[in-house]
């Protein structure tokens, strides 16, 4: 079981934390924000939590610096092309249930006038009112909980929406045989009797199944229906979100750092602000501006050590070893790769680390690494295979299958696939990750190697909706990702190249603060320190350790000039 101290852990692992906002098309664009529990004192504090008295600040700066909340029926009526929403829209959610929305923050909503969106967790309401609760693995008193009249009394006014949070999925469950217990709503739960995954359709039924009995409670306490689904954890696959449509739900929101599209209401993401920030923190990731340059640190590497060790406590050691390294050089990115090595050159892809159909497993490694390297190691990690040998073992026709079946156990938080760049950025702004997707889904293109990398893109989306699509280019050109890719790694050219390449990039427009951190340079083998500094004189941001090797570069000089941790502070 989870604890609620593991939820921040849990959200920092997945990336959930806040990011600028991108501007959307005029008239559809809103931000939503996820409040939880609200306290009145700092010593009552949680992670998820936020104080009272800066709840009232915030609320009020709202209605001072133009900001208009918004209820779900406008954001319909915005999708729907019926009216326009205004410049600066917010959507004020609460998640959990937690009596304080009641207490603290139902007053604010009606001397304000603010229309907010509370969201319930069946499971715990369902508890005897004088009895306890199983809180992500605390037992906690009922009462910190609303009750149902509470609920329809806020939800008389007129000011409250109330969604469902699952009857049950707040929880992690078994995922993996070395034990991990991931988010529900996004896991094929691991049967360790019969040694398998659960299939689609196995976790389509689990999932319907809890959220019809959510909506069954809701309409029986409240009269009404619920028609939006706050996703716990905001996680979820594509099956789930299948689930979610067949119940009937019409809206469904995440917690993706990202500003929101009204045509777009069952992907509705919202900051999720934690640490009780102060309110300038809170006033900077609500407002479209250009972002601030991204600081991308790619790490290459293979499973093999973890492959090589039995389930226990070797394995976690070789697993710990891996973390250490990351921590030690300080990358945030990870590509693992999902296969055996291969019989030689041009051979066709023989085992691989995780379950399909399509190809034995040597090890089923890929689950456990991608997890404990985010919830442990703190970085995001996109999964690969070998294409041209994976296409030679199964068929370019069944690649797009493997890489979904690699998704479908991990939930990474990408794939990494051979492409190339693009020679120019695309016009405006730097697209958000909904319009990199979205791109990515209705691209055509001719070239055979970008078929088959958004086939295999494409073909995870639909297992894992936030899959994010890192290219490796083949030669160092200075280019970056075409539209439809969120990252392009190119491969390490000679030491003394390092300042043209990025001179390169800078002079196509690559290097401005809002596209650098989508590109990663490699490292040369030799003297990779002062590449770095070389490359960041002209602007860059992202770099890459990569191809993998069977370590990462034990050179200590390298920590101060790659570590994400102290650039830009250190030359």
């Amino acid at each position: 079981m989870m604890r609620p101290t593991l939820i921040t852990a849990l959200l920092l692992a997945f990336g959930l934390l806040a990011a600028p906002a991108w501007a959307q098309p005029a008239g559809r664009r809103f931000v939503s924000i996820s409040f939880h529990d609200v306290v009145d004192t700092r010593a009552e504090l949680g992670s998820d939590s936020v104080d009272s008295a800066r709840l009232v600040r915030f609320f009020d700066w709202l209605k001072g610096n133009g900001w208009t909340p918004v209820s779900l029926d406008d954001v319909q009526a915005a999708g729907t092309g019926r009216q326009t929403l205004p410049d600066k829209a917010i959507l004020l959610t609460f998640d959990d249930g937690y009596r304080s929305v009641f207490t603290r923050v139902f007053p604010l909503v009606l001397a304000y006038r603010f229309p907010i969106v509370i969201g319930l967790e069946g499971e715990w309401l369902d508890a005897p009112m004088e009895g306890n609760v199983d809180y992500g693995g605390q037992i906690v008193p009922r009462r910190n909980f609303l009750s149902w009249e509470e609920i329809r009394q806020m939800q008389d006014s007129g000011l409250v929406e109330v969604a469902s949070h699952s009857f049950a999925l707040h929880d992690g469950i078994l995922a993996n045989p070395q034990g991990n217990q991931i988010p529900a709503a996004m896991t094929w739960r691991y049967d360790p009797a019969l040694g398998r995954y659960e299939t689609d359709a196995e976790q389509r039924a689990r999932i319907r199944a809890d959220l019809d009995r959510s909506i069954r409670q809701i309409a029986r306490n409240t009269g009404k229906k619920p028609r939006a689904l706050i996703w716990p954890f905001g996680r979820y696959s594509g099956v789930a979100l299948e689930a979610a449509r067949q119940a009937g739900f019409t809206f469904a929101l995440t917690l993706e750092p990202e500003p929101a599209d009204a045509a777009r209401p069952m992907v509705i993401p919202r900051y999720f602000p934690t640490g009780d920030p102060g309110l300038g923190e809170l006033a900077d990731n609500l407002r479209f501006l250009p972002p601030k340059p991204s600081i991308l640190r790619v790490a290459c590497l293979r499973t093999d050590t973890l492959a090589a060790q039995p389930i226990g406590p070797a394995q976690d050691a070789a697993l710990g070893a891996m973390i250490e390294q990351l921590r030690t050089v300080g990358a945030n990115t990870v590509v693992l790769d999902g296969a055996a090595p291969l019989a030689g050159p041009g051979a066709p892809l023989g085992a691989v680390r995780f379950a399909t159909a399509l190809r034995p497993m040597d090890a089923d490694v890929l689950s456990r690494a991608v997890w404990q390297l985010r919830s442990r190691a703190g970085v995001d990690v996109f999964v690969t295979l070998p294409v041209d040998a994976a296409a030679a073992a199964v068929g370019e026709a069944q690649v797009p299958r493997l890489f979904a079946d690699m998704m479908r156990v991990t939930g990474a938080d990408g794939i990494a696939v051979p492409g190339r760049g693009a020679a120019h950025p695309a016009p405006g702004q730097s697209p958000s990750a909904w319009i990199v997707r979205d791109a990515r889904a209705h691209a055509e293109v001719t070239d055979p190697a970008s078929r088959l990398a958004l086939a295999a893109a494409r073909a995870a989306t639909e297992i894992e909706p936030r899959t994010r699509l890192m290219l490796m280019a083949p030669t160092p050109a200075p280019a970056g990702p075409p539209p439809w890719a969120d990252v392009l790694v190119l491969p390490p050219p000679e030491r003394a190249q390092v300042p043209g390449l990025a001179a390169g990039l800078r002079e196509a427009g690559w290097m401005q603060p809002e596209f650098s951190g989508r590109i990663a340079l490699s490292l040369p083998g030799a003297d990779a320190p002062g590449a770095v500094r070389a490359a960041q004189q002209a602007g860059a941001s992202g770099f890459a350790l990569c191809p993998a090797t069977g370590t990462l570069p034990n050179d200590p000089a390298l920590p101060p000039a790659y570590s994400g941790a102290s650039f830009p502070f250190k030359p």
